[in-house]
């Protein structure tokens, strides 16, 4: 690196901010990198870099030697000089032949409870070409012994995670940090088809992820091109949806089915005047933020559709509502290699985020890190929303750097580079992934906007009034076929009738309704709720 110059040095390291490197340095090879993370400063060095890393490879790693190095451990050694301590029960458990995994299903056949803790190979060789490892097992229920084949390639992924680890000096600190991701390319552990792209505005509004809404509905390339959005870039807008109330419905199950909720499959917001309502029905400032984090579990995939927007002949810089969207996982990837303890913090600490229905006197309340990784340090989810977090329960000694961290995070997040940001207009309907796009709007002034009839559905501030939404949730609080829940029984009656009361005083804040897409939205590791679907229609 020494021969770099420094804008090229940036440029490195945007690519590795951005993720989509995928074996790093002493790692299997050097994938190719589609779109490197840039900001202005650096933007025009990292097209070159990627396509000269596009070229470069790394020897796939051969078997060098293979060893006991305790009773139910062998530890292997590869050519790149790695080495890994492999258990003999897991070993076993991994197995993939068609004795004890389904060749169609990847279903597995072979209990792993009924796998002895103690079991030992009876023997073991390497190939000729070093990339096969056969283990001989010992006898079981009379059964003849059994052998097994690992791939060099397969086994090596595990080398981040396997390593001898030398005991620390000192007793590790507490939290624990987060671990850096590893990759594991076995897709029984990991979704290694699709990747996601981090963006900043810039990126972003170079190759807009939008579509018509034709396209959409009557070719099956429209449809794969609205999910690759989602699955990469967290975000799909759709252009040119028909402006009616029912037609969110229509798009939703396009991509999958809906599930009901307190709102049912759908529901509206407009301005409120009540001073107890929500700041979404307000037309202050809504800053960013992902929805709903006090529920069991927050929607994944959000639909907002606008109908109505600010009057054409006012001009929109007066009347408000300038929608804006973040890559949460952007800036997540930011904290983590600019300022690791940080990230550290705030993917280990618990907060709080609550809600107080004052229509019902009741809270809702679900407590989360505001970035959650999973347990191969890998970004899962984004939960933020200043207006709903709770000061964490800190001991006094670690509060101010739970602090600290967050409003690094929070400074991170509104700075312009980052916004992508629009006016939405009749007809738009944006696809977010909630666990990911930060959403917000700027103020609005509701006597500069259009008024709709009577219990119609109006624009919210992204253009001015709210629009439909409807989003993606694992699990739903109340369901159209549940019994009514028994705090609405007494003062609203019937069903029909309290649906009808929740639809025109937007009486609940309930999440909105579920959708299934056609398969788990992952992001190279990162699972993001399910997209369930029977499969893509033939067109």
């Amino acid at each position: 690196l020494a021969g770099l110059s420094v804008a090229a040095m940036e440029a490195c390291r945007k690519i590795l901010l951005s993720g989509t490197a995928r074996r790093l340095l002493g790692q299997q090879r050097i994938a190719c990198v589609n779109r490197a993370v840039a900001t202005s400063g650096a933007r025009s060095q990292v097209p070159a870099l990627a396509e000269d890393l596009e070229e470069e490879n790394v020897p796939e790693p051969k078997i060098k030697e293979v060893h006991k190095s305790s009773e139910n451990t062998l530890c292997i050694t590869f050519t790149d000089r790695t080495k890994c301590l492999f258990n003999s029960t897991w070993l076993r458990d991994s197995c993939k032949c068609q004795a004890c995994v389904d060749p169609s299903t990847q279903e597995k056949r072979v209990s792993s409870a009924s796998i002895d803790v103690n079991i030992q190979p009876l023997s073991w060789d390497v190939d000729s070409s070093a990339d096969r490892l056969e283990i001989y097992w010992p006898q079981v229920a009379r059964k003849p012994p059994h052998a097994s084949t690992y791939t060099a390639e397969w086994l090596h992924q595990f080398a981040s995670l396997f390593q001898p680890k030398e005991a620390p000096a000192i007793p590790a600190p507490s939290p624990a940090p987060v671990p850096h991701p590893t990759e594991i390319t076995d897709e029984a552990y990991t979704n290694t088809r699709s990747s996601i792209i981090l963006w900043n505005r810039d990126e972003i509004e170079e190759n807009p992820p939008e579509l018509e809404y034709e396209d959409f509905m009557e070719t099956r390339v429209g449809l794969k091109k609205m999910l690759k959005n989602v699955c990469k870039y967290g975000i799909s807008i759709l252009r040119g949806v028909p402006v009616n109330e029912h037609q969110i419905k229509t798009v939703a199950r396009r991509m999958g089915y809906i599930r009901e909720t307190g709102y049912g499959k759908t529901y509206d917001l407009k301005y409120n005047p009540d001073p107890r309502t929500h700041l979404s029905y307000t037309g202050v400032e809504f800053g960013h933020h992902t929805d709903l984090a006090y529920r069991e579990r927050a929607p994944g995939v959000q639909l907002l559709h606008c109908l109505k927007s600010a009057d054409p002949a006012t001009a929109r810089e007066n009347a408000g509502g300038r929608s804006f969207f973040v890559d949460g996982f952007y800036v997540a990837q930011w904290l983590r290699y600019n300022y690791p303890t940080h990230f550290n913090i705030l993917a280990s600490t618990p907060v709080t985020f609550s809600f107080l229905d004052s229509q019902r006197d009741r809270w809702f309340r679900e407590t989360w890190p505001v970035i959650s990784v999973d347990h191969l340090g890998k970004l899962k989810d984004i939960h933020y929303s200043l207006f709903s977090m709770r000061p964490p329960l800190l001991p006094p000694n670690e509060v101010a750097a739970y602090y600290e961290a967050l409003r690094i995070f929070a400074n991170r997040v509104e700075q312009s580079t980052l916004q992508y940001s629009f006016y939405l207009t009749p007809g738009d309907l944006v696809v977010l992934n909630n666990r990911r796009i930060l959403h917000g709007r700027t103020s609005y002034n509701p006597t500069k906007v259009e008024r709709g009839p009577p219990d119609t559905s109006v624009v919210h501030g992204r253009g001015i009034r709210p629009p439909h939404r409807s989003g993606v949730q694992r699990t739903s609080t109340w369901s159209s076929t549940a019994p009514l829940p028994q705090v609405c029984r007494p003062r609203y009656g019937t069903r029909e009738r309290w649906r009808q009361i929740v639809l025109r005083r937007w009486v609940l804040r309930c999440p909105v309704a579920s959708l299934q897409l056609p398969y788990p939205l992952q992001y190279s590791g990162f699972d993001s709720g399910y997209l369930l679907l029977p499969g893509l229609p033939e067109r």
